[in-house]
């Protein structure tokens, strides 16, 4: 698969403000890969973001964070050469022992490539094999959420930016 069309897998300590993401999500954000690989402040993402969608999106992961709801935006970033490429989003805020919020995991791909939900589900349950044999189980837990948000129909209210 090009690394273009390959969607971005991430994870967010909260208690740091560190994103670790993949190269995918590298390439989506314009973003140096060893720098996202290593992690990054979420700040350095919300900067590569459309000036006219930002605002939805931090709310969005803001609700997200907050409710404990799943994450889903569609929304516009600029990659390296600072082209505008549309991405659509799913993410989902965990909580530790104690109910507050700790790790927001997540998925990112081109949404203008006409990804099947298919092919991201298969991508996903490939990523949930390989974290779940890793050993990363916040990571297997966000993606367990993940597929399970893709096999639920977007509600009416939810209309993507455009």
């Amino acid at each position: 698969m090009d690394l273009a069309e390959e969607p971005g897998i991430f994870t967010w300590d909260l208690a740091t403000d560190t994103v670790y993401a993949d190269s995918a999500l590298a390439n989506l954000f314009g973003l140096d890969p060893e720098q996202t690989i290593a992690g990054l402040p979420i700040i350095r993402y919300l900067d590569r973001i459309h000036p006219d969608d930002k605002p939805s999106v931090a709310k969005a992961i803001s609700d997200s964070v907050v409710t404990g709801d799943p994450y889903r935006h569609d929304y516009r970033v600029f990659d390296r050469s600072g082209q505008i490429v549309a991405v659509a989003a799913f993410g989902r805020c965990f909580r530790d022992e104690t109910g507050n919020p700790s790790h927001y995991a997540g998925i990112v791909f081109r949404s203008n490539d006409h990804v099947q939900q298919d092919d991201l589900s298969a991508h996903c349950r490939e990523a949930l094999r390989i974290a779940q044999s890793s050993g990363l189980q916040t990571t297997a837990d966000a993606l367990e959420a993940i597929l399970k948000e893709l096999a639920t129909p977007m509600p009416s209210g939810i209309a993507p930016l455009h």
